[in-house]
């Protein structure tokens, strides 16, 4: 296999141009090409070099190829199933056919580049030892990484709420309450609509856990950004500062860091395997990073069946039938048979059946569905020739992930901008219509003019870490965001950002990596009345309210809050079982913890407080607290959270000493402070949303400082494998020039 070092390795592209490739210190792959395309193609050999394992394992599991390539059981069988469903690679085909040629062209160069590496060096012994036969990369491959990233842990994540609303509303809970949960956007669910999803001829549930907390698929869930204008800062420069949250208890990272010198222009940051570009960072002149911007891109609708057809303004149309055919190892193929419409698929039993019973189903439609991928295709390449604010604003806009965008340039400007499919809806998008009715469809998705936007703002500053846009949105902007989260790290690191007049760059530092959580010091009024002269009481009176490794607060504070919201949400209206089950298996409450706090914090609490107060509920939740620590020892926050980093694809199951995986380490931070870190269980693995990695740049300057949660290399016997790990616990950055 291929060994960058120090010195520069020289390769003939398909053009019969040159590319070089060359190892920094860190292990950075360096890069120079004549011109984008050329970057592209060298870009795909240092990704081969280093994230083969990431980027044909990404491939063969979003083609649903899992059970015939590498393991055939149940579990494999539903990711597949899965995978199918969302079609993620099938729908690719008509937008290659959609894409502009210099685009397409860019594209072609990546596959190029990722099929010489191929030719040069075969496939790596994991797949060896497999039997795993790898076909040639192609642009639909790239195209559908995309849709991947557009969906994993992202638009996912709207998709849960919305099914656990209709759960809800199935299992007949208090309508009143669920209302006031999501509250304002459930206030035109009618009577009728409910009825009519209790009648459900099918109904999936949640997504299931083992496809969505697959350790194989990269998930991006949330972020802090947040940018200055000179006026903020000591150097008089824009200051960019970007820190993904994803699941980072996997080895390799899944971000990978670059230094790319293109004709005579030079960007740094962090891509993903199996896409050309980067993703986050800067170039000469500009800087930019993303967080998951929770717009609402996924919606239900109710379809009326009969003998196989939809019902659509009093007329039966026949469904688009897609046969899937799933290859296993070790028994017979699984034959899926999909229905499909305008409006999207139809939710029907992962069975053989080419036949429909008559009744009602639910009809899910995500906006990135068809011609998902060409905005972002068509962005990832124009960015690369942005020099200012206004042309690399236009192109983000363009993106059809949802993301709030914040960049900034030498001239001093930053700005904010919202990209996404944003669907053209006739009400919240948060509960089910009847899609019998066209006039509640879908009429297409809102012009990329209507997301909302921001430039110079007076503060001097603009941040985003996945909350609501009230602060940027204009009042002529369409809905976009039904279920934020809570804006706890939003509004600390405003706090930060206000604290002075100018910041330093060891500022940025220090800010992201701040533990205080205002969540905390928000409850922590509630709990004086409650509180007494034992041990645990009088600890959590001296806590700072931050969650650092070394508190015990930070452990008695999770202990009673969540004692609190079962006191609350599990007795008198989930459910005990049910809300075991959002609390500990589910993503639901570290997304949509505010939804709860909202009901405990605010004033109005005659709904859900009818047969006792609120003081009775804290009381109750204390005393299951201090009952709970009269027999379990408290231990710090650092030893409750302790999680290992395993390899992708051995998931854990090797022996430790053969070193495929790293740690255990210990996860700092909650779902509320600067540095998330989010953890829990789900069907007997870990799952982590924390910091992924961490960049800061001033614009005045050509470096960047940053650090990466993993190493550069997904090669077990590499030195880059592990690299930075010890580093980033730390909060060490490494500084990265850009020249």
């Amino acid at each position: 296999m291929l060994k960058l070092g120090k010195k520069k390795k020289t390769f003939a592209t398909n053009r019969s141009s040159e590319i070089s490739i060359k190892r920094r210190s860190s292990g950075i792959a360096e890069i120079w090409a004549n011109d984008e395309i050329d970057m592209a193609f060298a870009q795909a050999y240092a990704h081969c070099t280093d994230r083969f394992l990431q980027m044909f394992l990404l491939r063969i599991i979003g083609k649903g190829r899992l059970c015939e390539l590498l393991k055939d059981d149940e579990d494999s069988l539903q990711i597949d199933i899965f995978m199918r469903q969302m079609n993620f690679y099938g729908s690719t085909e008509e937008d290659l056919e959609r894409l502009p040629k210099d685009v397409l062209s860019f594209f072609e160069s990546y596959a190029d580049g990722v099929n010489k590496y191929l030719n040069d060096y075969s496939k790596i012994w994991e797949f060896k030892l497999l039997g795993v036969d790898l076909e040639p990369w192609s642009p639909r491959d790239s195209l559908m990484v995309v849709k991947i990233m557009s969906y994993i842990g992202l638009a996912q994540t709207q998709q849960d709420a919305e099914k656990l609303i209709i759960q809800l509303i199935r299992n007949k809970l208090d309508l009143n309450k669920i209302k006031d949960l999501f509250s304002p956007h459930l206030d035109g669910l009618s009577q009728d609509i409910c009825d009519q999803l209790g009648e459900l001829t099918h109904f999936a549930g949640l997504i299931p856990e083992e496809v969505k907390f697959h350790s194989m698929i990269p998930k991006i869930l949330a972020s802090n950004n947040w940018i200055l204008a000179g006026s903020k800062t000591e150097s008089g420069n824009v200051i960019q500062c970007n820190d993904p949250h994803l699941e980072i208890n996997r080895l390799p990272a899944i971000w990978y860091e670059q230094i790319v010198h293109y004709g005579e222009r030079n960007i740094q940051g962090f891509g993903m395997p199996g896409l050309p570009g980067v993703i986050m960072g800067r170039t000469d002149h500009v800087s930019y990073g993303f967080t998951y911007g929770f717009m609402d891109m996924i919606d239900y609708f109710i379809e009326d069946v009969t003998s196989d057809k939809y019902l659509r303004d009093e007329e039966h149309h026949a469904f688009k039938k897609r046969k899937e055919i799933i290859k296993r190892k070790k028994t017979t193929d699984f034959e899926l048979n999909l229905f499909e419409n305008h409006c999207g698929t139809l939710e029907t039993p992962n069975d053989s059946s080419s036949i429909l019973k008559d009744g009602k189903y639910l009809n899910r439609a995500w906006s990135a569905d068809k011609l998902g991928s060409i905005g972002s295709a068509i962005a990832m390449y124009e960015m690369l020739f942005c020099d200012d604010v206004p042309s690399l604003k236009d192109a983000l806009s363009k993106i059809s992930i949802s993301c709030n965008w914040l960049l900034g340039d030498d001239n001093g400007d930053i700005a904010f901008q919202q990209s996404g499919l944003l669907p053209k809806r006739t009400h919240s998008g948060l509960y089910p219509l009847e899609a019998k009715h066209s006039k509640n469809l879908w009429n297409g998705v809102r012009d990329r003019s209507e997301l909302i936007s921001a430039i110079n703002p007076k503060s001097g500053f603009l941040a985003s870490a996945n909350n609501d846009l009230l602060d940027y949105k204009e009042i002529d902007k369409p809905l976009s965001i039904n279920l934020p989260m809570g804006s706890y790290r939003f509004d600390r690191i405003c706090d930060l950002l206000k604290s002075k007049q100018k910041h330093s760059l060891e500022d940025m530092k220090t800010f992201q990596r701040d533990l205080y959580s205002l969540q905390a010091e928000k409850f922590m009024p509630l709990l004086t009345s409650v509180l007494g002269q034992d041990t645990i009481s009088e600890k959590l009176k001296s806590w700072d309210l931050r969650y650092n490794k070394e508190s015990f607060g930070a452990v008695i504070f999770e202990n009673f809050y969540h004692n609190l919201l079962r006191e609350v949400f599990a007795k008198d209206f989930i459910g005990t079982e049910a809300f075991q089950y959002i609390e500990n298996s589910s993503s639901i409450l570290i997304d949509f913890y505010s939804l709860f706090d909202r009901i405990l914090l605010g004033d109005d609490k005659s709904l859900w407080f009818k047969n006792k107060n609120i003081e009775t509920c804290l009381r109750n939740a204390y005393e299951q607290t201090l009952k709970f620590f009269s027999v379990n020892k408290l231990i710090t926050w650092g030893e409750l959270r302790v999680v290992p980093l395993n390899n992708i694809l051995f998931d854990g199951n090797l022996p430790s000493f053969l070193g495929f995986d790293y740690g255990p380490i210990s996860i700092e931070g909650s779902r509320a402070t600067v540095v998330q870190g989010a953890l829990y269980e789900a069907h007997g693995r870990i799952s982590t949303f924390c910091p992924s990695m961490r960049f800061i740049t001033d614009l005045g300057q050509r470096k960047s400082y940053t650090m990466l949660a993993g190493g550069v290399s997904d090669r077990r016997f590499s030195k880059y494998y592990t690299s930075e790990i010890a580093g980033f616990l730390k909060y060490e950055y490494k500084e990265v020039k850009l020249d």
